[in-house]
């Protein structure tokens, strides 16, 4: 009797087993499909943007506050700082 809780009891654990591989699995392409998607950025462009701020900057043609705001804007679409933090 105690042959067959066993049985019952690996059958169990193995679908258990079976349910978490899964899950990752999903997961996994989850994040592959979102990383797919996500739009390209134009590097270049934009490091180009940086450079013409930078000088607007040394120029006075801008406050600090302003050149902060947008350098924090230019990093977070190169994805260099997460949106929404320094």
């Amino acid at each position: 009797m105690a042959r067959g809780r066993e049985s019952f009891e690996k059958r169990a654990r193995e679908l258990k087993r079976q349910q978490r591989a899964t899950m990752k699995r999903e997961k996994r392409e989850e994040r592959a499909d979102t990383e797919v998607e996500a739009p390209q950025v134009d590097e270049e462009a934009l490091m180009l943007r940086y450079g013409q701020l930078s000088e607007q900057r040394e120029a006075g043609e801008i406050d600090e506050a302003t050149f902060e705001q947008e350098r924090l804007a230019i990093f977070v679409e190169l994805g260099l700082v997460p949106a929404g933090g320094d």
